[in-house]
Parts: C-alpha cells; sequence; structure tokens
C-alpha cells in the first residue's frame, strides 16, 4: 500500500513538473517587452504614487499620452498633473483600477476615455496588461479581483511568446511608438509629429459617433461606483472628453446629436461633465496618425482646453495659452513613377483622394502570388479596401509594397489559402492596420503570418496598431 502511495506521488510529481517550468517561464526569464510603448505604464503607477499633495488625474487611453503637455497644464494651473492614459488595449476600466489606491483627497480626476464602444464598455484587455507588466508584476496586484480568470488565461500565450523572444531578436522598437517617446510626465514627446500623417485625414475604421448606444450599462455602473469610491477618499470626478477628429465624425452629425449625448451621460452619471464635447472636436490638421491622436500642434490646442475647463472649476486662474494655428503640410513633390506591371493584377477606385485596392482582377486571381504596385495612375500612395482578396482562392502569397499606406479590416476576406503576407515596409507607421479589433485576419488561416523585416520586428511587435497582431509577426 506505501508503495502505491509513493509511486502515485512521484508520478503525480513527474506530470505536474513540466506544468510548473511551463508557469515559471513567464516570472522567470529576463524581461522582453521593457522597451514597448506598453511598458510604460510602471512609469505612470510610480508618478501617480508619488505625488501626494493634491493633483489633477488624466485617466485616459493613448489620446492623453498624445494629447497632453502635462507641465504646461502644471505651471498653468498651479498643481501637479498625472497623465494616466496609455493605451486602447489595455481598457479604461483597468486604467480606473489602477489608479485607485493613489486617490487622495483633493485630488481632481478627469476620466476621459474615447469616444469609442471598445473604450466605453468593460473592455479588458489581458494580453497588454502582461506585456505591461513583464518585470513589474507588482502591478497585478492592483487589478481587479474579478479580472483573474482573463489574466491567467493570457498568461500562456504571454509566456510562450516571452520565450519565443528571448530565443530570437530583442524587441527595441524605435519611433513614436516605443517606451523611449515619452517624457518624465508620461507624455509622448517624439521630435517628427507636427503633421496630420493619415492617407483621409482621418482614420474610416474609426468614425466618432455620439450615440447612447457606444455606451454601454455596466460601464456606467462601473464608472459610478468609481465616482463613489473617489469621494468617499476626498476627491473629486470630472467626466470629460477626449480629442475628436472633426473629419471623423459620422456624417450627418449635428450639434443637437452631440447635446443629446451629454444630456444622456449627465442623466446616467453621478460626476459632472468637464466641459463641452463640442469644444473638444479640433479641425484634422491638428491630429497625427489616428483620430485621437494630436501631433504638436494639437497637444497645445488640446491642453489649453482641458486648462480652460479645468480652471472654470478651480476658479481665479487665467489660462494663458495661445490658440496653436493650423499646421499646414508641405507639398511634397510626386517621386518618379513608372508604369509597375503589377497593375494589370488588381481594380482600383478613387475615393476622396485616396487610392483604393477594392479587388484582383481575372488574370490576378489565376496567380498564387501577387505584389502590389508601388503606384497607380501616378500616384505613389494606396490603400488596401475590404474585400480587395475576396474569391482569391489560389492566393497563398503576397508581399505588400511599402507605398500601401493601410490595409482595411476585412481585405484578406476570400483568400482562405493565404499563409505569407510579406509586409515591405520598415516603418510599421508606414504601412498601418486597425489595431482595434481582430478583422484585419478575417478569413485568413489559422497558420497565416505577416513577415516583417527582421530588423524591424521589435517595432511592429510594440506599434501601436500592429501589436494586436504580435503572435502572428514574424520577421525575416
Amino acid at each position: 500500500m506505501k508503495k502505491s502511495v509513493i509511486r502515485f506521488i512521484c508520478i503525480l510529481l513527474l506530470l505536474l513538473l513540466p506544468l510548473s517550468c511551463a508557469a515559471s517561464v513567464g516570472f522567470l526569464i529576463k524581461p522582453q517587452f521593457s522597451k514597448l510603448f506598453t511598458a510604460e505604464l510602471y512609469d505612470k503607477v510610480e508618478r501617480l504614487d508619488s505625488i501626494k499633495e493634491p493633483k489633477i488625474v488624466i485617466v485616459s487611453g493613448s489620446s492623453a499620452a498624445f494629447g497632453l503637455d502635462s507641465k504646461l497644464l502644471e505651471d498653468t494651473l498651479g498643481m501637479p498633473v498625472v497623465n494616466f492614459g496609455l493605451y486602447a488595449s489595455i481598457g479604461t476600466k483597468a486604467m480606473m483600477d489602477l489608479s485607485r489606491k493613489s486617490i487622495r483627497k483633493g485630488d481632481i480626476i478627469v476620466l476621459a476615455p474615447e469616444m469609442d464602444s471598445q473604450l466605453l464598455s468593460l473592455y479588458f484587455g489581458a494580453d497588454s496588461l502582461w506585456q505591461a507588466c513583464d518585470g513589474h508584476f507588482g502591478l497585478l496586484t492592483r487589478l481587479s479581483r474579478d479580472d483573474a480568470p482573463a489574466m491567467l488565461g493570457a498568461y500562456w500565450k504571454f509566456a510562450a511568446s516571452k520565450f519565443r523572444y528571448s530565443r530570437g531578436t530583442p524587441l527595441e522598437p524605435t519611433g513614436v511608438y516605443a517606451k523611449s517617446a515619452f517624457n518624465e510626465y508620461g507624455d509622448i514627446d517624439y521630435p517628427d509629429r507636427k503633421y496630420n500623417v493619415m492617407a483621409q485625414g482621418y482614420d474610416p475604421a474609426h468614425i466618432i459617433d455620439f450615440s447612447p448606444d457606444i455606451v454601454s450599462q455596466d460601464f456606467i455602473d462601473y464608472v459610478n461606483e468609481y465616482i463613489e469610491y473617489a469621494k468617499k477618499r476626498g476627491a473629486t470626478v470630472y467626466f470629460g472628453f477626449a480629442p475628436m477628429n472633426m473629419s471623423a465624425l459620422r456624417e450627418g452629425t449635428e450639434i443637437e446629436d452631440i447635446e443629446a449625448f451629454e444630456a444622456f451621460l449627465t442623466e446616467k452619471l453621478k460626476a459632472p461633465l468637464l466641459g463641452s464635447a463640442n469644444g473638444y472636436i479640433y479641425n484634422e490638421a491638428y491630429f497625427y496618425d489616428s483620430n485621437f491622436h494630436m501631433n504638436e500642434a494639437g497637444v497645445i490646442l488640446h491642453t489649453r482646453r482641458l486648462a480652460l475647463d479645468l480652471a472654470d472649476v478651480l476658479g481665479g486662474i487665467k489660462v494663458d495659452i495661445a490658440k496653436p494655428d493650423k499646421p499646414i503640410k508641405p507639398d511634397k513633390p510626386d517621386d518618379p513613377v513608372k508604369y509597375d506591371e503589377n497593375e494589370k493584377y488588381f481594380v482600383f477606385e478613387e475615393r476622396a483622394g485616396s487610392t483604393y485596392i477594392t479587388g484582383v482582377s481575372d488574370e490576378g486571381k489565376k496567380l498564387s502570388s501577387l505584389r502590389t504596385p508601388t503606384a497607380y495612375n501616378g500616384k505613389r500612395g494606396i490603400i488596401i479596401g475590404a474585400g480587395a482578396f475576396a474569391d482569391c482562392g489560389e492566393l497563398t502569397e503576397l508581399f505588400v509594397t511599402d507605398n500601401v499606406s493601410y490595409i482595411s479590416d476585412g481585405a484578406f476576406v476570400g483568400a482562405g489559402k493565404l499563409m505569407k503576407i510579406h509586409i515591405l515596409a520598415e516603418n510599421p507607421d508606414s504601412t498601418t492596420v486597425n489595431g482595434m479589433g481582430s478583422e484585419l485576419t478575417a478569413g485568413l488561416p489559422a497558420g497565416a503570418r505577416f513577415y516583417v523585416p527582421n530588423a524591424s520586428l521589435g517595432s511592429y511587435v510594440g506599434n501601436y496598431f500592429w501589436s494586436t497582431f504580435a503572435d502572428r509577426i514574424v520577421g525575416e
């Protein structure tokens, strides 16, 4: 009997050993994500904790990271400012939870999520949070217990990717979507951000809709509980607005729609609104690479608007921030473009001054490998539209040239054998995608991969838009 028990225990230990080893990988391997955009979360929490006096805290997504000059706001209002916004894929709920322990008497909290249904829900981005916590696992203790199952479920993917990166090319992103782009206040401070770089001046994948339907009831309930929690700690919460690209408003939006949305929030929330939503709608010239990310002039414009509204709340403060002029993007001479024979394999359409690939020609549908043209009709800039590869059942490999500025959601639906998509742009900001959701990969086989230049692997994996698809990105 005793031998049987010992044998059983030995077998059990042998079975559990691989599992325990796998479980420890994510914690024992040195940090692999410490240079990514998400790694800034630890410093934001540290700054929030370090300020013991009454402070202004902006809780938001990446619109705050890209939209604030915290020092300018701090100097104008005479109170410390904490930029507590980072990344839509983390979610508003997690940012509220991470801020709770640091709320103190006299604090003014501005909760300003972007106008997007994901940010106005209890969406919780476990994958992004694991990356953000890599090397700083104490942050996990600040999350809600309700989210433990989601974190546990995402752990294995995190551990596997961490092990893979530890054995290959280090993740060392460059550019604006890297930890190095942040200053000590948690603001993006990147020198090459002067103009709007979006092909159409706005991102058509994220149309801004002032319908109350985009706000979930459980989000409202959670925000109200957060407001009550802050009140008990002696703090005041205001519900604010992230910057919004005027060109991205749903067609037909009127001032009455915006006022009705504000009335809905006023009725549902236990906190007052900070200013008016209309005041945070800005001309497209002030934006950078999304409908919520400001360029350099846009940062001043948005900081000024926030300062004016907070000054009204605080009273007795003069805001002396000049409204910046709209940045005028200099004309760029067209590169000399020669005819690219790959044109004949695609169908094109002109929309609002942009060139779209809307389909593949009958001749192209017979091929197993395609390469986008470097230009069409003398224009280099091309957007791959939704459904562009419908009925491409023979396509197994696609080369996306670096003049393709955007790949739309649903572009690959109908290309069920497409396994290799080579993204030739060295800079991931040159060929962008919608990083909110997973519709980019709709219709692709489970084993399909995006192949990027090996030297740019870290930049793609850490990129704000591409990082959603990090587990499908391979260097070559």
